[in-house]
């Protein structure tokens, strides 16, 4: 690839790194025999799962702290609308910092995968079905 990464990725990928050792390498601390790339790869996945999971679950904490702002905005209560601006403020750098956090491990782990591009799970889409409870109601009516 000829992007550069990021400091914060190069960071992150010398942690991945540090497990790809061999017995025959002299600088390999822990020794042991060389894991599999499909180590690797699991172990890059895991970081984008992680942050991405972090990264929601930051998003819905500002989302909840919204709805409680416009709820103190609209019953004019003056400390709950400060104290809502406050945790706020305190919860958007957080945010920055876990986006920062995962678009570094996108870029790790489209550096190992070699330009494969990091999706979430996504959902089932099939609804479940509707049981036809009929019978039953006429047994016990």
């Amino acid at each position: 690839m000829t992007k550069t990464l990021s400091q914060l990725a190069k960071l992150k990928l010398e942690v991945i790194n540090y497990h790809n050792h061999d017995i025959s390498n002299p600088d390999a601390k822990t020794g042991g025999t060389a894991v599999n790339d499909k180590f690797l790869v699991g172990l890059s996945r895991d970081a984008c799962y992680t942050s991405h999971n972090s990264l929601n679950f930051k998003r819905k904490q500002i989302a909840d702290a919204l709805a409680d702002y416009d709820t103190a905005v609209e019953a004019k209560n003056i400390s709950d609308i400060e104290r809502s601006q406050r945790w706020i403020d305190r919860l958007c750098p957080e945010l920055d910092e876990l986006q920062t956090r995962h678009d570094a491990d996108l870029e790790v782990y489209k550096h190992i995968t070699c330009g494969e591009t990091w999706l979430p799970n996504s959902r089932p889409t099939a609804a479940p079905k509707a049981r036809n409870f009929n019978d039953l109601r006429k047994r016990v009516a």
